[in-house]
């Protein structure tokens, strides 16, 4: 029997969220998503411990599957302009898709969202305004920024081996521990980082990182 919404809404903390974030309410939805919108404040720091306090109008939309699939942003007060780091239809790009998926599949709630995606990516345009640079730096768009962070993920030395770190992930365990490890220790990966890999697996499924690899060979 699927959940009610209740139940739903008690499992993302809903409560939780609006009572952190009274600025925020729920809007009318065509559809079972989920939509907040209001006005979201918030106080945040730089790596040098330099504090920024603000506020944005944003539109959130949350699909009825959370957290398998991850929730929209908008924001509507017009001070976000369309180049930065935005996505088709106005939304923000609020990371790569698998730094979100991990994120929400350790802690699968709307405060996760609000509080370690959403509120970095405005502080970061609130920050951008005041220094133009990015507060704790910026992966390059498109492939070239998943494989960094693919690179950062696995601990991999350069983007090549990036990919074959996602191109083991996508494997079965039994293949995978059989093929060199893309650190280039001449290891097999099952005496490497097997560990690494195995547990990412875990966390979001071999399909996971074969539809990353798919997109990313699709692109080249």
């Amino acid at each position: 029997m699927a959940d009610t919404p209740r139940e739903l809404y008690a499992r993302w903390r809903l409560q939780d969220t609006l009572l952190r974030y009274p600025g925020l309410r729920i809007a009318p939805s065509t559809n079972d998503d989920l939509v907040l919108a209001g006005e979201l404040h918030f106080r945040a720091a730089d790596l040098n411990g330099l504090t920024f306090e603000d506020q944005y109008e944003v539109e959130l939309r949350v699909p009825s599957d959370f957290p398998r699939r991850t929730p929209t942003a908008r924001e509507t007060g017009g001070r976000i302009a369309p180049t930065f780091h935005k996505l088709e239809g106005d939304l923000l790009c609020l990371g790569a898709r698998t730094e979100l998926r991990l994120l929400l599949v350790q802690s699968p709630t709307l405060i996760t969202f609000v509080e370690r995606i959403l509120i970095p990516y405005l502080f970061g345009h609130t920050y951008f305004t005041a220094h133009k640079r990015m507060p704790f730096g910026e992966l390059e768009h498109g492939n070239e920024g998943l494989l960094q962070h693919f690179a950062s993920l696995f601990g991999a030395s350069d983007r090549v081996s990036a990919l074959e770190f996602v191109r083991v992930a996508s494997l079965r365990r039994r293949f995978a521990n059989k093929r060199a490890c893309p650190c280039g220790s001449g290891r097999r990966l099952g005496r490497c980082h097997n560990r690494k890999v195995n547990h990412l697996r875990e966390l979001l499924g071999r399909s996971w990182f074969l539809k990353e690899l798919r997109s990313i060979e699709r692109e080249q």
